[in-house]
């Protein structure tokens, strides 16, 4: 029920002693750990503190044994299709869908470092061209590109890239093929976005 625009809590010592009921901090997703993903708590910054994590914004989003096949047309770029399988495995004020969206939810701009490592199966015969790329609010993002030489057996690639992020903004990663039609299957990602 606060009403704080916006705040800081730091250098603070957080202890339990003599707490025999509730918790440090609240709202807690698990163990005592704050939740730092509620509406409630968007409004602060929690930093330099004992006894209670810093309230650092990120996410990791992961993708096991994708077999579903992006479609591609020459020279135009299409979002990496997960066949559903995208999964969060860490978040805080992000969301995560299972079509591979990751969707800032806090209040204030923060600027992000982006880290993608992924695994792929070119579809098709011979060798292409292709570029994988970084995109924010169905944009490409320039310079986020990361270009491979891909032929029919199955291959690897990291990413980096940073922007800066609004309240609702997303990422997602796309793929290109600037020779031919040639499909592509992402079989597995790891993506790290953190503040």
């Amino acid at each position: 029920s606060s009403t704080t625009g916006f705040g800081t809590i730091s250098a603070n010592t957080f202890t339990d002693t003599n707490l025999t009921t509730g918790e440090l901090f609240l709202p807690v997703v698990s163990a005592g750990v704050p939740d730092y993903s509620q509406t409630a708590t968007y409004n602060y910054d929690i930093f330099s503190n004992q006894g209670i994590l810093n309230s650092t914004i990120g996410t990791l989003m992961t993708l096991n044994g994708n077999t579903t096949t992006t479609s591609l047309t020459v020279n135009t770029p299409a979002k990496v299709d997960t066949g559903g399988g995208a999964r969060a495995q860490a978040l805080v004020r992000f969301t995560v869908a299972a079509d591979g969206r990751c969707t800032y939810n806090g209040t204030k701009d923060i600027y992000v470092s982006m880290h993608a490592t992924l695994s792929y199966d070119k579809q098709g015969g011979g060798t292409d061209p292709y570029t994988f790329y970084f995109y924010k609010n169905g944009s490409l993002l320039t310079g986020s590109g990361t270009s491979i030489e891909a032929s029919t057996t199955s291959g690897a690639l990291s990413m980096v890239y940073g922007v800066l992020m609004s309240q609702n903004d997303y990422i997602e990663i796309y793929v290109e093929n600037t020779n031919s039609n040639d499909n592509m299957t992402v079989s597995d990602f790891q993506v790290v976005i953190r503040e």
